[in-house]
């Protein structure tokens, strides 16, 4: 195998997409340590569970569109015909998202005396209208992939991170005006919105609702539904613990509480492959190449758990002076949080619905999403009273893991074989006794700098630097013997 060759295909796609990714994560990160520095606890906290409604509510009324229009665009040949399928979504989209905006307005009183916040109550036509403008931004992206103009998006999100940094330091530095901030948002997307849409003219792809055709509906529905109570269960999975935190405690504990467990970028060259592998391991899979699959898919959880491994590790190592880096000395409190949350992010590498999507296996997944929604508010009202607001954070850590090791044993069972062979275990328990000693090796020099009162700007690349020199030299080959045998399976 020639390595000076180059990386071309699945791994190249995959690193171009980290890259962007990266740096539109990166200016995520600024403006929310903006955000952090400027507003107080409170105000921050608001604006969390503004974030938290919508999020719920864009998931309950996505209703599987993005995949929906993905499968009747790419899948209809006929214009005609494919114009009234996008036209018609579009036209579900509207109506979902209207009967969402009027549930969270008519339930305006409900939320903020269960959140016990009644600062909520000006913001909450955010909650109520944002969801659209998201919803409707996530059905238009795929289009735009569709229609073959993926560098157009990766610009395009380089170019919205730029401008919600500049928005969020703009406000924050004149007003400090949360209502401010979320309006400066919306029109932000709706700026995005008439971006595609002018885009899609011009690439022949025309959405006129006037085009729709209800009589689609139900086939259109037969698809999505699946997908969209997936979606729905992931979101509230995701969100259950915020919520247990808003109800059980107060605003300024939530906004500590948001920050500390907010997902950080661990993962981000999982999720990279993933977009570029899952097209081509449906295609193995429908031709009977399991044995290629298990191949595949051990080397994708293998740079899986060693990126994720390696960047969470040193996090992990540097946690309060990390935390204090990204949300300043106020959030501090949430630091026990923080750490629960980096092993979160670190589990996650074996959640990967990669091969039960590639396999069909969509009930498999909506069950699993059930018992993993079940399981985790349980363990949160449960773990709660004895450990705080610590507590839900461990719930997500058990119920992550639990639901990860699930997920490996269905996948492959759908392959015919056992979660045993996606691994290498010898490498596997060498990679792991090797992180735990970069671990205590990096720990120890971090703790050594702080009594030493060196600022946590210059210790953080101090103690990462040794933790990465010490899991480099064995495992960089490892990771890129990997990314070439991916290479060697596409070919």
């Amino acid at each position: 195998m020639n390595r000076g060759s180059g990386l071309n295909g699945n791994s190249s796609n995959a690193i171009f997409l980290t890259l962007v990714k990266l740096v539109t994560m990166a200016m995520g990160l600024v403006t929310t340590r903006l955000l952090s520095q400027y507003l107080t606890t409170y105000d921050y906290g608001t604006y969390s569970q503004v974030l938290l409604v919508s999020s719920t509510l864009c998931s309950f009324t996505i209703l599987g569109m993005m995949d929906g229009v993905n499968y009747f665009y790419c899948g209809e040949s006929n214009i005609e015909r494919r114009e009234a399928y996008v036209s018609t979504i579009y036209s579900l989209q509207c109506i979902a998202s209207a009967v969402g905006a009027l549930a969270i307005m008519g339930l305006e009183g409900t939320i903020c005396s269960m959140m016990r916040n009644e600062g909520l109550r000006p913001l909450l036509i955010f909650s109520a209208v944002m969801p659209f403008f998201q919803n409707i931004l996530s059905i238009t992206q795929v289009l735009i992939l569709s229609v073959g103009k993926a560098r157009l998006l990766a610009i395009r999100n380089f170019v919205v991170s730029l401008f919600r940094t500049i928005i969020v330091l703009v406000v924050v530095l004149r007003n400090h005006n949360v209502f401010t901030i979320l309006s400066l948002t919306m029109l932000l997307d709706i700026a995005q919105i008439v971006f595609f849409y002018i885009t899609l003219m011009h690439e022949g792809c025309y959405i006129r609702l006037e085009k729709s055709d209800f009589s689609l509906v139900p086939q259109i529905l037969h698809y999505t539904v699946p997908m969209a109570v997936f979606v729905m269960l992931n979101t509230l999975n995701r969100d259950c613990d915020k919520y247990i935190i808003s109800v059980l405690t107060d605003t300024d504990t939530m906004a500590v509480y948001a920050n500390a467990a907010k997902i950080l970028p661990f993962d981000i060259i999982q999720t990279s492959f993933i977009t570029v592998l899952l097209p081509q391991i449906t295609r193995m899979i429908s031709e009977s190449k399991q044995m290629e699959v298990v191949s595949l898919y051990r080397r994708f959880l293998e740079i899986s758990y060693i990126s994720t491994g390696v960047m969470a590790g040193a996090a992990l190592a540097v946690a309060p002076q990390l935390m204090q880096l990204l949300y300043t000395e106020k959030y501090l409190s949430g630091v026990w949080i923080f750490r629960i949350y980096i092993l979160v992010d670190l589990m996650r590498f074996a959640s990967a619905t990669l091969l039960l999507s590639a396999s069909g296996k969509t009930k498999t997944l909506m069950w699993i999403s059930v018992g993993s929604v079940v399981a985790n508010l349980l363990l949160n009202l449960c773990l709660f009273k004895p450990f705080g607001i610590v507590g839900p954070a461990l719930a997500t850590l058990f119920t992550t893991t639990a639901t990860g090791v699930i997920i490996l044993h269905f996948g492959a069972e759908a392959l015919g074989t056992s979660a045993i062979e996606f691994f290498d275990s010898k490498y596997l328990a060498s990679f792991t006794i090797q992180a735990l000693l970069a671990f205590c090796v990096s720990a120890l020099v971090t703790y050594v700098l702080t009594s030493l009162q060196v600022f946590y700007v210059m210790s953080i690349p101090i103690s990462v630097a040794i933790y990465v020199a010490i899991m480099c030299p064995k495992n960089v080959h490892r990771f890129l013997d990997d990314l070439h045998l991916i290479e060697h399976v596409e070919h």
